[in-house]
């Protein structure tokens, strides 16, 4: 097999001052438009140097990475956004739950202890949601479930080339014909305090039960996430990038059709209020009518049960000519009209 070049050779801690993410960066901005191999032979670092190397890997998005030897925590964070990650036959993979340093020293009344407990809480859920995160990322690159991922992190043994190519972490092994010497990486291994059990187990993880059946499965979850059942493990169900996001989308839907309901609801009722108020008024106009047509009603009988009132009689006076034709009103006038006539000369 021809000996390839190596456009990046990371050997050793990730982050500032060794190999870090502008280091990573400004190497892969001379090699735009080709592939860009790396070798890498590092037994982690700083878990945000990690995750930024991987993005840059798969913004460049024609990187292979070669594993040899010992690869650990941040280098295999690294690694998996590469576009095909090897490994040497005779090296190992390893992946574990996030850890920092706690520094407690001197001696503690219970309110200290108690105060120190606290803080010690806040810093256990920091990590439980970056081991979360960092598991949701070996799922995806390796089709795992996240609950499977978290239990080998929690484990924190390491994986041979097949193991690691069987559980998807790399896609292709490098044969080899050296032999490493595990014996002798043992102070490597706890200065950068990584675990060292199942080092010389033929197979290091044979012993592990990654089965978790749940009392009870989730039937209509499951439907959701379109699944049979869900696994879980002693810390509870995990659930990788895709079903988290396929539940939301659910959630998303039913609100949405929560919230169509909800507004078409609110439109018939205050229709139904504008009809109720329509009806009051009319019903109000017609009462009110009818209140009028009963009192005219009543002044009406009223009316026919009195007597009409009389008319008086028109006296008549009788001129001096006897006649009786003129009533009493006509014979004033005529009389008047006479006496005016007999003033002429």
């Amino acid at each position: 097999m021809a000996k390839p070049n190596y456009h990046i050779d990371i050997d050793s801690y990730i982050g500032e001052s060794y190999y870090s993410k502008r280091f990573v960066r400004l190497e892969l901005a001379k090699y735009p438009n080709q592939e860009v191999k790396v070798r890498m032979n590092s037994m982690g670092g700083s878990i945000d140097h990690g995750l930024d190397i991987s993005e840059r890997f798969g913004e460049h998005g024609n990187v292979t990475v070669d594993m040899f030897a010992m690869n650990a925590s941040a280098a295999t964070l690294a690694s998996l956004k590469a576009k095909k990650v090897r490994m040497s036959a005779n090296g190992l993979y390893l992946i574990h739950k996030v850890m920092n340093w706690v520094d407690i020293w001197g001696q503690l009344n219970a309110d200290q202890l108690a105060e120190e407990i606290q803080k010690l809480e806040a810093n256990k859920q920091e990590n439980d949601k970056v081991d979360l995160m960092i598991a949701q990322m070996y799922a995806v690159k390796t089709g795992k479930p996240v609950n499977e991922m978290l239990k080998l992190m929690k484990v924190g043994g390491w994986l041979t080339a097949t193991e690691a190519l069987n559980y998807g972490f790399i896609d292709e092994i490098i044969p080899s014909g050296e032999k490493m010497n595990f014996k002798a990486m043992g102070d490597k291994l706890n200065s950068f305090g990584l675990p060292t059990n199942f080092i010389g187990q033929n197979n290091f993880f044979s012993n592990i039960n990654n089965s978790y059946p749940m009392k009870k499965q989730p039937i209509k979850v499951n439907a959701i996430l379109k699944v049979n059942e869900l696994a879980s493990t002693e810390d509870g169900v995990f659930l990788n990038e895709e079903q988290v996001e396929a539940i939301d989308t659910h959630v998303a839907t039913l609100e949405n059709s929560v919230t169509t309901i909800t507004t078409e609801r609110d439109t018939a009722l205050t229709a139904q209020q504008t009809a109720e108020t329509d009806l009051a008024a009319q019903v109000a106009i017609v009462t009110e009518r009818d209140t009028t047509i009963a009192d005219l009603n009543t002044q009406i009988a009223n009316l026919k049960k009195n007597p009409g009132d009389k008319t008086k009689g028109v006296v008549k006076e009788a001129d001096n000519t006897g006649s009786d034709n003129f009533e009493s009103d006509d014979f004033v006038m005529f009389a008047s009209a006479k006496s005016l006539h007999d003033l002429l000369p």
